[in-house]
């Protein structure tokens, strides 16, 4: 790991004196961006209840989509046929980032938020059915054979011996990625896909770091504020 490790930093050309190097650029950079413009905070905060917004219908959606494609993608719960193909689709479409999608569908549908939704839905339902597919041939056996053993019907051992076991899980992971998809929306602007990372890239892009800085400021508030509440539902789902 450690040769690995080396080759692989001087492969990429890391740099200890170039960091050195660039710190007055950086702290130039920094310096341009003090003090806030606080005058636009009414179009940050547009824009980060659009990302919001993308990031919860996404997830939303996504979720629903990945269910079924959880148990097809789970050993135990689907035919070979059906679960070798689940998981090759669920590799190939998990392999391209939600920023590509996000050009994909800009290109396809216009500019706006539409698309910025539907990349992080193409992304997230892969994902999520990966989890929930992991999270499926985990279960208990036990309570399954126990139901099923008491006269239970498919849709019976289904609801008291499956679901019970999976859906805290459930909950739990498409919390996380409702978190990871509010870092994931924020950037989708910067291809045209809507949220808060349309008024960064423009800011930026125009050199008006006084802007850009309050709109980084609301994103990380906004940031800040999704981790705390999604960690505190997650710790209930325990």
């Amino acid at each position: 790991m450690l040769v690995a490790v080396i080759w692989s930093a001087r492969a990429t050309e890391v740099s200890a004196s170039r960091v050195v190097e660039g710190l007055p650029f950086m702290l130039d950079f920094l310096r341009r961006m003090v003090p806030p413009d606080w005058s636009v905070l009414r179009q940050a905060t547009t824009g980060a209840i659009q990302t919001v917004e993308i990031a919860l219908v996404g997830t939303g959606a996504a979720a629903l989509l990945a269910l079924p494609m959880g148990f097809a993608a789970a050993r135990n719960a689907a035919p070979p046929w059906l679960f070798y193909g689940a998981r090759i689709a669920l590799n190939v479409f998990r392999g391209v980032d939600t920023l590509v999608y996000a050009l994909f569908f800009v290109a396809a549908v216009g500019l706006g938020p539409f698309p910025g939704v539907l990349a992080v839905v193409a992304y997230t339902t892969t994902v999520l059915a990966k989890l929930y597919s992991e999270a499926i041939e985990a279960i208990d056996p036990g309570p399954v054979e126990a139901v099923r053993a008491a006269g239970a019907g498919t849709l019976q051992v289904l609801r008291w011996g499956i679901l019970p076991q999976l859906m805290p899980q459930f909950l739990s992971f498409t919390l996380y990625r409702f978190e990871t998809n509010i870092r994931a929306a924020a950037i989708l602007g910067f291809v045209g896909a809507g949220g808060i990372g349309f008024y960064i890239q423009n800011y930026l892009r125009t050199l008006n770091y006084p802007a850009a800085s309050t709109v980084l400021l609301v994103l990380i508030a906004l940031v800040m504020l999704v981790d705390f509440v999604s960690s505190r539902l997650r710790a209930r789902l325990v």
